[in-house]
C-alpha cells in the first residue's frame, strides 16, 4: 500500500492533518468516495488536509525508482531532524505499507511528518525561513 496516495474515489483515508502540520493516522483506513472528495475540495486540495492510501502502482508512479519508492527513501533524509525514539503508533496499513517494507520502523517514525501537498502559503513561509 502507498501511504501517500492521491485523494481519489476508491482510495482510503489514512490520516488527518493536524494544526501543527503533522498527520494523525487513523486506527482504520476509511473508504473515500466522490462525496467526501467534493466536500474536502471546498477547503483546498484534499491532499493538503488529509493523507490517503491505495495500492502501490510501482512503475505507474513517477516516484518509482525502478526497484523502490523514491519518496520512502527521500523522507529518511529528514529523520535526524525528529525524535527517533518515538514509540510507533498503531497503523492500519503497516503490514502492507510500501514505506515500511522498504525502511521498517524508520519509515514509520517519519510518516506522520509527510504531507502529500502543501499550500502556497506554506511554500512561501518555507522559503522565507531559509
Amino acid at each position: 500500500m502507498c501511504p501517500a496516495f492521491k485523494g481519489s474515489e476508491g482510495a482510503q483515508l489514512l490520516g488527518i492533518r493536524q494544526d501543527d502540520g503533522t498527520i494523525a493516522i487513523l486506527p482504520q483506513a476509511l473508504p473515500v468516495d466522490n462525496a467526501f472528495l467534493q466536500k474536502a475540495s471546498q477547503n483546498g486540495k484534499p491532499e493538503e488536509q488529509f493523507r490517503f492510501t491505495g495500492r502501490c502502482i510501482e512503475g505507474g508512479c513517477q516516484q518509482w525508482t525502478g526497484k523502490r519508492c523514491g519518496v520512502a527513501d527521500r523522507v529518511l533524509d529528514f529523520i535526524d531532524q525528529i525524535e527517533t525514539t518515538i514509540t510507533l503508533q498503531p497503523c492500519p496499513i503497516r503490514p502492507s505499507c510500501r514505506w515500511y517494507l522498504q525502511n521498517k520502523a524508520d519509515a514509520c517514525r517519519i510518516c506522520t511528518y509527510v504531507v502529500t501537498e502543501i499550500t502556497a502559503i506554506e511554500i512561501e513561509q518555507y522559503i522565507k525561513d531559509k
